[in-house]
């Protein structure tokens, strides 16, 4: 039994802030390509682990493009859906979302909580289920989304929208880590959410699957590097999985511009710069705004009619908010 594994495609007909090439094209040819491997592949079904549509109202005009190409696979494709998919974070909202149309009319077959979807072919049962993304799923000890039992079938796969990685990222707020997950009794973990991926890893006998996204939404160092690519699971005697590069994706350094995170980053660069000059000047006992105003601007060569109009805009705050700075005292 063969499948072809993708995520993250993000469907939306404006460009991503930082593309330099035509989005709405470059995802359409994509998945174009990927209908091409699966069909090369010969595949029994394609997997999605959701986010199709970059948002739950995608317009109509855009997703008549889907169901157009959707309709040329031979085979089912099952999906759970993601954030970007449902409203609030909330997959009780499917029923009105885009996702949820396509489900209705046949053209994608969402795997709900609880569901199980079996296929057989030459004496093997695979399981498939799914957890759709929910605002709570990755917090801190909640797992459940993650774990499943395998008693019913050969080889059971589960295909998960959450921030499932291998280790923890600094700046990731909730995240669920491959180690935390072991109990699950799943022989392949597929996941999306994560755009980056992680590739394929075996640990303790089970599989654990993020290709990344097959777009690239943002201009990242680690985005620009990435190649997207899609995943081809095969299962006879033993699971064999392999990522296969897209071909029509073109190097980051083409499509993807810097210039405005790199404005972004200076601007932040410049406020932490000025906020730790603010908390240098630890000798003031007194909240006296135009004391610290003077003070930092000779220390950084700040222009006197920019600090003038500082200064009328203190005064007009204060005078707005009836309140003298120059009273309060430094808790």
């Amino acid at each position: 039994m063969k499948f072809l594994f993708l995520t993250d495609t993000h469907i939306r007909n404006t460009n991503p802030q930082g593309r330099k090439d035509n989005f709405f094209e470059t995802v359409f040819k994509k998945l174009d390509e990927i209908i091409e491997i699966a069909q090369e592949k010969n595949v029994d079904a394609v997997l999605h682990g959701g986010d199709l549509f970059d948002r739950p109202d995608t317009p109509p005009s855009l997703v008549r493009e889907v169901v157009i190409r959707f309709k040329k696979i031979d085979v089912p494709i099952y999906m759970v859906a993601g954030n970007h998919d449902i409203y609030g974070q909330n997959p009780n909202t499917i029923k009105r979302t885009m996702i949820g149309l396509l489900d209705s009319m046949g053209i994608i077959k969402l795997i709900n909580p609880e569901e199980k979807v079996f296929l057989k072919k030459n004496g093997v049962t695979v399981r498939l289920t799914g957890t759709h993304y929910s605002y709570n799923l990755d917090k801190e000890g909640k797992i459940s989304g993650y774990i499943v039992k395998k008693d019913d079938c050969d080889v059971a796969i589960h295909m998960v929208h959450g921030m499932l990685l291998e280790k923890p990222l600094f700046h990731t707020a909730y995240c669920t880590t491959i180690d935390e997950i072991l109990s699950t009794q799943a022989d392949i973990t597929l996941s999306g959410h994560y755009h980056s991926g992680y590739g394929i890893k075996y640990v303790n006998g089970r599989y654990f699957v993020n290709p990344g996204s097959i777009v690239r939404i943002d201009s990242s160092l680690i985005e620009i590097s990435r190649m997207p690519k899609v995943s081809f699971i095969k299962i006879e005697k033993d699971i064999i999985i392999e990522n296969i590069t897209l071909k029509s994706a073109l190097p980051g350094y083409e499509i993807l511009d810097r210039t405005k995170l790199e404005e972004m980053e200076f601007k932040e660069k410049k406020l932490a710069e000025f906020i730790q000059s603010v908390n240098s000047a630890s000798n003031f006992k007194s909240y006296d705004f135009t004391a610290i105003l003077n003070e930092i601007s000779q220390k950084n060569n700040i222009k006197r009619e920019v600090v003038e109009e500082a200064l009328k805009k203190i005064e007009q705050a204060q005078i707005d908010f009836s309140f003298d700075g120059e009273d309060l005292e430094v808790i």
